[in-house]
């Protein structure tokens, strides 16, 4: 082993006199000082004499132009011979530099962006860095390594110095690992900030999938997650998705990387960012019971980013401009119809029932109201990034519905055989990674791939500014769509609810539409319910007992609620709240309902669309 790694040294200390086509990066893990570690960059052979070095704007996935040079300082340049090399800030993501054909050596500090003093723009976490000595660096590669201009698609040959027994996890396949350095390689800058790296001791787990090798690599500020929990957690969800699309996926190699903290972030927010081949989560640390739908969901949705951009993309992704990017007008396709496949994928694999899946299409049509529906989707898509930046949460809503309505749509005019599963899959073989469409075809190619029919949809509700029309596209799958519907009903008092994880107690966490009948029983937010009609309640057994609630529950029998409050200084004391119970008046939005008459075209397309009669 020594006399290996005396080898290896040489080798690394070679490397670093080398110049060629490559960019030679050099990072000193060990060495990090104030959240700051230093690069160092020996650049490829550069003919010109002026030359701009740039760091990325923007991202794909993010949606937000972040500035990455912000984070940036110290930065030098040395040249052969002795030579000067005059340095020009551009701007806050650019440096001229001349002459280039004598640079010999760059070197800048870069500062993490999960704990940093530029507060102007916070970074979503799991598009920016983070560095703690000793313990875990999230290197997103776009926040620690530029690029020349012009010399975009050169090989990048990436060394790092690493803390003992530290481990990088990518999705990166070119890889030597060292006892102190690693060297990983990669073919261009594209597939270069498509590849975070996670380096800490290691907690990982590896499942086949197929021929496709899938990565589960876990940093738990606490401990109390492992990768173990979750390669369990979504090893059928990945399952599930192989058979969604076909049976195969179009990967060798993927890796989820997860880091859990017990901390705020300083976004204020917590999810994921999504690669061809990767995915990178920032999230909270939770009792496993409460994190294992949420972390199956947004996997299933980064996840399936596999087919959407990576096979499936216009120019403005192809050929992505880091630092002057344009947006394409087809987010209803890369995010919303990836949101509605990975809950579609989930009730049509058995994974959950179809009335939770209709909870979540529902709920997505309620949140969509908060949105300007009167613009055009693919008008917002292109200008997402200034006038209608306040509308991009919506492709999560509405992008997920109008991917619903288009399923719905193929099945029923194809009699059932056709979905956005296989549309999906034809354009992927029609494009590819490596092919990208142009906007302006897209609906097209989707046309000579389905019906007329479909293209008049896109049209008129993509393209177009008229609502979805969900009242004639569930009746093509034999449901009826009310759009509002006021009745008398027995209610929990109108209350919203969440959950204490320390103490295992649901908490009242909203009573601005408490109904008459929770006013009647006097809830006040902050309660937590420690029983609810003499039986314990808690999240194992809330559907059991809420659902027989209000299955069974009748005007005039009565109702004891006990729950744990605090007085004004502070203390808690337990308090039964009692009532008759009374039904209320409701006014329901967006409900669904089966209809008893439907054709046998509907019933085809119902039964193919969701595997339900």
């Amino acid at each position: 082993m020594t006399k290996l790694f005396l080898i290896l040294s040489l080798v690394f200390t070679f490397t670093q006199s080398f110049a060629d086509g490559d960019y030679h990066y050099f990072v000193d893990l060990t060495k990090a000082s104030n959240d700051k570690l230093t690069i160092t960059l020996i650049p490829p052979d550069l003919t010109e004499n002026e030359t701009l070095f740039m760091f990325p704007a923007m991202v794909p996935g993010t949606y937000e132009v972040y500035d990455f040079g912000r984070f940036v300082s110290n930065f030098k340049a040395t040249g052969k011979d002795g030579k000067i090399i005059t340095i020009e800030k551009i701007d806050k993501n650019t440096y001229k530099l001349t002459p280039a054909n004598a640079i010999k050596e760059i070197s800048y500090e870069v500062e993490d962006t999960w704990d940093t003093e530029i507060k102007e723009k916070v970074v979503f976490e799991p598009g920016g860095t983070n560095i703690e000595d000793g313990k875990n660096f999230a290197i997103n590669t776009h926040g620690f390594f530029g690029y020349f201009k012009n010399k975009i698609e050169a090989k990048f040959i990436l060394e790092f110095t690493k803390p003992q027994g530290f481990y990088p996890s990518t999705s990166i396949s070119n890889i030597n690992c060292g006892l102190t350095k690693d060297v990983l390689s990669i073919y261009n800058y594209h597939d270069l900030i498509d590849a975070p790296i996670m380096y800490c001791k290691p907690d990982t787990t590896t499942i086949k999938i197929g021929n496709s090798k899938i990565l589960f690599s876990v940093y738990s500020t606490t401990g109390l997650i492992t990768s173990k929990f979750i390669s369990r957690n979504l090893q059928e969800l990945l399952f599930a998705q192989a058979e969604y699309l076909g049976g195969i996926l179009p990967i060798d190699k993927y890796a989820f990387l997860f880091y859990f903290t017990d901390k705020a972030s300083l976004s204020g927010s917590n999810g994921a960012l999504e690669h061809s081949y990767s995915s990178f989560y920032f999230l909270p640390e939770a009792d496993t019971t409460v994190l294992a739908q949420e972390i199956r969901d947004v996997s299933a949705h980064e996840f399936f980013h596999i087919v959407t951009p990576l096979n499936i993309h216009s120019k403005e992704i192809g050929d992505f401009d880091f630092n002057k990017p344009q947006m394409s007008k087809h987010l209803w396709l890369y995010e919303g119809l990836t949101e509605y496949a990975a809950h579609h994928m989930q009730v049509k694999t058995g994974l959950i029932e179809y009335d939770a899946f209709f909870d979540v299409m529902i709920t997505k049509m309620k949140n969509a109201r908060n949105f300007n529906d009167t613009v055009p989707f693919t008008k917002m898509s292109k200008y997402v990034l200034d006038k209608y930046k306040p509308q991009y949460p919506n492709v999560y809503e509405k992008g997920a519905l109008i991917g619903m309505c288009l399923d719905i749509m193929l099945r029923y005019y194809s009699n059932g055989k056709y979905g956005t599963q296989e549309l999906m899959y034809d354009l992927s073989k029609q494009y590819g990674k490596s092919n990208s469409f142009n906007d302006d075809d897209l609906f097209d190619d989707i046309e000579k791939l389905s019906f007329k029919e479909v293209r008049y949809f896109l049209n008129s509700y993509v393209d177009g500014n008229k609502p979805l029309p969900f009242k004639e596209v569930f009746n093509m799958v034999g449901m009826n769509y009310i759009e509002t519907r006021t009745e008398e009903k027995i209610t929990l008092g109108g209350i919203s609810v969440g959950y204490n994880p320390t103490t295992n107690h649901l908490i009242v966490v909203n009573t601005d539409k408490l109904d008459a009948f929770g006013k009647k029983l006097n809830f006040k937010e902050g309660d937590e319910i420690i029983t609810f009609n003499n039986r314990k309640l808690s999240l194992e057994n809330i559907k059991e007992v809420l659902g027989g609630y209000m299955e069974n529950a009748k005007a005039g029998d009565k109702l004891i609620i006990e729950v744990l409050r605090k007085d004004k200084n502070g203390n808690e004391k337990t308090k039964l709240l009692k009532a008759k119970i009374k039904p209320v008046e409701v006014t329901e939005t967006d409900i669904l309902e089966l209809n008893d008459k439907a054709t046998e075209q509907q019933l085809k397309a119902r039964k193919e669309w969701l595997g339900i009669n």
